[in-house]
């Protein structure tokens, strides 16, 4: 219990450490009327010119921190924010959307309300994007011909035949009115200054929220050969898109970034690990980040990095972010960190001394009400059992009733996923 304890403190003060409240006053630097931003090399005269556009699971808490430096000269703002925010009395409009990660109408409009505001800017004032993780589900507004129930049903079908981010996104940006540089495209003449908090393992600015204010180098030629080698059945109006693009009938997006926009990342699953690293020191134990690109099936790195604490002695925490990815071929229910845990659970079983807690930073593990979960050598009792539940994906019903499912609710933020391993023996 008391390592358990400590991984969940842990965790709380990695995603502290990312929090926009934290970020933001690093970032916008006002003097004046002079708003500087070092991280974009970008020095702008404040003038009541500025509009606001934010959209992502950090989106509430990044208004909120530039509204309260740049107060009045923010003369408009659309916020694309998840379920469950609560109200904004500010200059900025809340709408929230995305139930349960997944694009819906109300993220549509939300998107579209972006778009206008994007438009509807003039040279001389400047668009200051504010982006996160959960910013593609909440920026969902497709290309003429495609309805956002197809773009939605495209996007499960690539998740569950295990496509990556990287690939999703790709296909994402070609079938999307406002993505991969399209929503900087619109704002010329005016500038736009993006900041973003990274979901993405590398921080590779096409993939933060598919990349609406940077070039990118992906064709519909790279997404046609995705859904080929995945084998995932698209529906035959998103197909129909993509083959056409591929013929040179559509424009490409943008293969450079728009001269008027530049983007920067201002936090990141790195970020979060060495916050992760320090309160664990300050805990008593030997800290080491293993990696921060943890990649591949969540069944796989969970036996992996089970293995890995089980030849560990001492009091130590090893820590990994990134983001697994789950093929889906059952019934059940859960996300990538649960069945990590899971199958972590498996091989730890019986053993003393050692657990992990894997867990989302924005606090919500695919479609439940949970973060992720914590796993030692007590989480299984019938092996059978688990290994049912795990062909089944049905990682959350199986962990429930053992009581080490996490919820610490929304987060406010989004850098990925984190695995806390700590081990005292």
């Amino acid at each position: 219990m008391v390592l358990r304890v400590d991984a969940e403190a842990i965790f709380h003060a990695a995603v502290a450490a990312v929090l926009p409240e934290a970020l933001l006053p690093q970032h916008l630097q006002r003097d004046g009327d002079r708003l500087r931003m070092p991280a974009l090399e970008l020095v702008w005269k404040l003038d009541r010119n500025v509009r606001l556009a934010a959209f992502g699971k950090a989106a509430p808490g990044m208004v909120r921190a530039a509204e309260a430096i740049l107060g009045e000269h923010i003369v408009a703002g659309v916020a694309s924010v998840p379920v469950g925010t609560a109200l904004h009395d500010g200059v900025t409009e809340f709408h929230p959307g995305a139930a349960d990660n997944l694009p819906d109408r109300t993220a549509m409009e939300a998107a579209e309300r972006i778009r206008d505001l994007a438009v509807g800017a003039s040279e001389g004032e400047l668009l200051l994007v504010l982006m996160s993780g959960g910013g593609s589900a909440l920026l969902p507004l497709p290309v003429v011909g495609i309805t956002l129930e197809q773009k939605l049903a495209a996007t499960r079908a690539l998740a569950t035949a295990g496509a990556t981010i990287h690939e999703l996104n790709a296909v994402r940006r070609h079938i999307s009115a406002l993505k991969g540089g399209r929503l900087a495209q619109l704002v010329a003449p005016a500038t736009v200054a993006a900041l973003a908090i990274s979901d993405v393992i590398g921080d590779p600015l096409p993939d933060i929220a598919s990349g609406p204010t940077v070039g990118d180098t992906s064709t519909y030629g790279d997404c046609l050969a995705i859904i080929e080698r995945l084998g995932a059945e698209l529906p035959p109006a998103v197909l129909a898109h993509i083959e056409r693009g591929t013929a040179g009938e559509l424009e490409e997006t943008p293969s450079a970034t728009p001269q008027n926009a530049c983007t920067a990342v201002i936090g990141s699953n790195r970020l979060a690990l060495e916050a992760a690293s320090a309160a664990a020191v300050e805990r008593g134990y030997e800290a080491s980040i293993i990696t921060d690109m943890l990649q591949g099936e969540a069944r796989d790195a969970g036996k992996h990095i089970a293995r890995h604490l089980a030849g560990e002695r001492g009091r130590r925490c090893l820590l990994w972010g990134g983001e697994t990815t789950v093929r889906v071929t059952g019934k059940g229910r859960g996300g990538r960190c649960q069945e990590l845990a899971l199958a972590a659970a498996i091989e730890l079983q019986g053993g003393k001394g050692a657990g992990l807690l894997a867990a989302g930073t924005d606090g919500q593990d695919g479609a439940t009400d949970t973060a992720g979960s914590w796993a030692d050598g007590e989480t299984v009792a019938r092996e059978a059992d688990a290994l049912a539940a795990l062909a089944d994906n049905d990682a959350y019903e199986f962990l429930s009733p053992a009581g080490v499912l996490f919820r610490p609710g929304l987060t406010g933020t989004n850098v990925m996923d984190m695995v806390i391993g700590l081990v005292d023996r």
